[in-house]
Order: structure tokens, then sequence, then C-alpha cells
């Protein structure tokens, strides 16, 4: 009987077979902070956070989308605290991570010069010499009910891969409510990516924290790869940061409040388990 799986895309197969025996387990921690409307304060648990991370042994540090800045609701308010990435709160990042030698990714309100009145939500990536290896501006904006998010923040565009190597491994990068659609999980992996890096403000009501854990999971099962979900503490949002292995195993997990936890990634365990499961190749969306 002839199989209905399609061919194999040849440059995502070529990715993972490419990926045997080079990229090596990484300790990474997730930084589930606090952010409010006080940038410096922000900045200030950035630094402690990284720090720690440094001392821990970590080779980077996740922190939440809105690190910057973060508030219930968006609004207006945003755009006045908006700065380009290598601004004041870029530029302190940068030097951060080319001190302590240790790779940063964190969510930022990047300044919009053709919207001045709708900046981008932007996760940036800054690596362990404190250059910026790679960044993500928001595609799919949080337009639920009455939160409305486009009303005041621009959208990036869908096309970008939005993935950055750090260390020798390919992250995907996504945003909160994006981890909602399969479809961008799977672009980023035919990007290149082999872990995908979600850093989200997930917006705290009934059932969210079960459907974040689920989606996390999902999205790890569904594409092999490692899952680093991380979120802002409570009241802002439902905390339970996460970091899930590519076949679902949950590595570790936060409660509601801002902590931190440090975890081994490992992408030849992603590699193993795509190379045991030819199947997941076939699938072209």
């Amino acid at each position: 009987m002839k199989s209905r799986h399609r061919q194999p895309s040849l440059a995502f197969d070529d990715a993972v077979r490419a990926d045997v025996g080079q990229a090596e387990a990484m300790k990474v921690m997730l930084a589930q902070i606090g952010s409010g409307t006080d940038v410096a304060d922000n900045l200030a648990q950035l630094t402690t956070a990284t720090a720690d991370a440094r001392s821990a042994g970590s080779q980077i540090v996740f922190f939440p989308e809105y690190t910057m800045y973060e508030k219930p609701v968006v609004d207006a308010t945003f755009a006045g605290v908006a700065q380009p990435l290598n601004g004041e709160f870029g530029s302190t990042v940068a030097a951060l991570a080319a001190d302590l030698e240790i790779a940063i990714v964190a969510g930022v309100v990047e300044y919009n010069p053709n919207d001045i009145s709708r900046p981008f939500n932007t996760i940036a990536v800054w690596d362990s010499d404190g250059a910026l290896a790679g960044q993500h501006r928001k595609a799919l904006l949080y337009d639920v009910g009455t939160f409305s998010e486009s009303a005041f923040i621009s959208a990036g565009d869908m096309d970008e891969p939005s993935i950055a190597t750090i260390n020798g491994t390919t992250f995907g990068l996504q945003t909160c409510y994006e981890l909602r659609f399969p479809e961008i999980s799977r672009r980023r992996m035919r990007a290149g990516a082999t872990e995908l890096a979600v850093l989200s403000s997930w917006v705290p009501g009934r059932l969210k924290t079960e459907q974040w854990a689920t989606l996390a999971r999902a999205r790890a099962i569904e594409n092999i790869c490692h899952v680093v979900a991380v979120t802002q503490a409570v009241p802002v949002s439902t905390g339970h940061s996460l970091a899930v292995a590519p076949d679902g195993e949950i590595l570790a997990e936060l409660g509601t409040d801002v902590d931190r936890v440090c975890v081994e990634i490992d992408p030849r365990r992603t590699t193993r388990h795509r190379l045991a499961d030819a199947a997941l190749l076939s699938i072209r969306p």
C-alpha cells in the first residue's frame, strides 16, 4: 500500500542530520520576573537574574515578553517608553551580556520610526559578547475580547523566519499568542531551528494556565524540539514558565511568583528523537 506521507523536505532533513554530533548540551535559565511600568526597576530585575544565571553556570537566560515595560493592558504609554534596540535599555543589556559572558533573550518595546505611536513588541537576542544575534517582532498581536494589542502595537512581518543561533544551537523565536498557531512553530523549524523559545506575558483567565502548558507541550511534541516558554509572574500574567523536552516531558516548571530555574537543553536529544521518527519530516504545511 502506498504511503500517504509526502516526501521529506530536503532542507529540513539535511538540517536535522547535520546537527548530529555538533551542538552540545547547555544549561539555560528561565527567569520569570514581574515587570511593571518602571523601566529602571525592570532592568534591575534583569541584571540580578542574569548575574544569578551566570553564577549557576547557565549559558543563556530567557526573560518574558515585555521585560522592559509591562502593565495589565497595553495602551498608549508603551509608545512613550519605546526605544530602538541599540537605545539605553538595549545597550545596557548588551554590555551586561558581554561583561558576564552570557547570552540574554528578553522582550523589548521597540521604537517604530514609521509609526511612533505604535512600537513593536520585540524579542531581542544578545549573544555572550554583547552582539545582537537575532530578533522577532510579534506578528500575531493579541486582539481578543476587549484586549486590543494592535491598537497600540505594530505587527511584525509574518514571513520573517525569526531564528537566532546561540552557542551553536538555533532557536526559533515566538511571542505569547503566537504559541496558539502551530504553523508558526513549524515555519521556524523549516528555517533551521532545532529548539523553540517562547517569550510571553500570558493574559490570565479561566483555564489559561492549563492552555499555556498544553500548547507548549504540543509544540514540542509535534515539532520534536525543546520548548523554553517563559512568561511574566502574577498578577500581570499567569506565571508557570516551563521547559519541555522533545517528547513532551516537562523538564522544569515554575509557580506563579517571581522565580527562576535552570535546566539543561540538549540539542542532541532533539536530533535523536527526530531521526527516530522520520514521519515527522514528511509533514509540510
